[in-house]
């Protein structure tokens, strides 16, 4: 759904939504003229956001950016905006940007932006502006926004919900319902709060993803990638482990567990050893694949010491299956070296799975060791199966001298 700008509903498009390196984010600085909702010192949540009314933030903190820290005459901004069109050097583009932001004010805003509306309405320079904008004059410049011909509102929305996020919301509540389902203006509003606070954002999307929003997924993902951004990989893991049972948590766990793995395999097992129901299953089983890949040993070593469950089958599986991909013989004399365990089973199972369409006589040489008879007879099938289809003659042969019973050598042979 496209909202035309002539009905005020943004028609916003995806953004950048971060600022450039000067900007100061602190709540010491009010240089912007952005007035503070409270008084400095120490603030407890509520203060700095707001008090509650059905669960919803009522009013918020507007934290200074840095712009309009210093006073710039007509013919100054003229000469910056000149020397940032013609910059060649991204450097140096990027420093006159930022005199202009930090010179920019209410009265002189709209001659900064013809200063840089040359530049691609992708462009970082682009989107860094109506950021700002947005930042310093809220819905002023949404409203403004309107009337351009160019696609601005997003950045302006997104840097109006990051420094008022309250205000931003309850301007989008405020919407008719149609108007809110608009995925530009959703995303616009969402974008800012990730930059304010993301406990914040959270509550915001899990209202989209219990009220069933298309959207609901995707816009979890991008709160991922900012936890991912900004968080410790830990704070990351627990964040994505306390969002609300579903698909959409399991999909933006997987992806988190994935970045803890790669970054600290020590850390993200230990935390996944801590994950119970069939969700820690899943990320156990996850941590074990992904570890393998840098070091089988290790991460064979911590799976093994997991509960006896199928959990644990399934994380050593898939540890041996990822190694023996890596170096075939070296898990051959692992084998060889385990005591007669279900761990022992677990990693045959595997093993014989791995080397069954490479070599289908070993495959079933190695399934006929396991103990446990259900999974015996899972993996002597699954090898059967890839020798009938390598050479039919010869899987016929071994099922006539096998003597397996009828109903598994039916199995292999259909």
């Amino acid at each position: 759904m496209v909202v035309p700008k002539e009905k005020f509903i943004l028609g916003l498009c995806a953004v950048c939504i971060g600022l450039i390196g000067f900007w100061i984010f602190s709540a010491d600085e009010n240089d912007s003229g952005l007035e503070k909702s409270v008084s400095s010192g120490e603030r407890t949540r509520e203060a700095t956001y707001g008090i509650y009314e059905d669960g919803r933030r009522l009013s918020g903190l507007s934290r200074g950016t840095g712009v309009g820290r210093r006073k710039m005459d007509r013919n100054e901004i003229l000469e910056v905006g000149k020397r940032l069109r013609w910059e060649l050097n991204p450097l140096r583009r990027r420093a006159a940007l930022g005199q202009l932001l930090e010179g920019m004010n209410q009265e002189n805003v709209m001659l900064v932006r013809e200063q840089i509306v040359h530049f691609s309405e992708e462009s970082p320079e682009f989107q860094d502006f109506h950021f700002a904008w947005g930042a310093m004059s809220g819905l002023d410049a949404v409203n403004k926004g309107a009337d351009t011909e160019e696609k601005d509102m997003a950045a302006t929305m997104t840097g109006w919900a990051s420094v008022d996020p309250v205000a931003a919301l309850s301007w989008y509540d405020a919407l008719d319902e149609e108007r809110r389902k608009c995925r530009d203006v959703t995303f616009g509003i969402l974008k800012g709060l990730a930059s304010s606070d993301l406990d914040f954002a959270t509550d915001f999307v899990i209202e989209k993803l219990e009220a069933g929003n298309e959207y609901s997924g995707e816009m979890m993902d991008l709160l991922k990638d900012k936890m991912l951004e900004v968080e410790p990989l830990p704070i990351a893991a627990e964040w994505a482990a306390g969002l609300p049972e579903g698909k959409v948590r399991n999909d933006v766990l997987i992806g988190v567990t994935e970045e803890f793995v790669k970054k600290d395999a020590q850390e993200a097992s230990t935390w996944a050893a801590t994950l119970a129901g069939p969700e820690g299953k899943q990320i156990q089983l996850l941590v074990a694949g992904t570890w393998a890949k840098e070091d089988p040993v290790a991460s064979l070593t911590w799976a093994r010491n997991l509960p006896d469950d199928i959990g644990k089958k399934a994380s050593v599986g898939a540890v041996v299956s990822e190694w023996t991909r890596q170096d075939v013989d070296a898990v051959y004399e692992f084998l060889n070296d385990m005591p007669r365990t279900n761990d022992r089973d677990a990693a045959i199972e595997a093993f014989s799975a791995r080397i069954a369409r490479e070599d289908p006589y070993s495959a079933i040489a190695w399934a006929d060791e396991i103990q446990d008879s259900d999974a015996r007879r899972n993996a002597i099938i699954h090898a059967g199966r890839a020798l009938m289809k390598q050479n039919p003659d010869e899987a016929r042969e071994w099922l006539r001298e096998s003597g397996l019973s009828n109903d598994i050598r039916n199995e292999i042979s259909n």
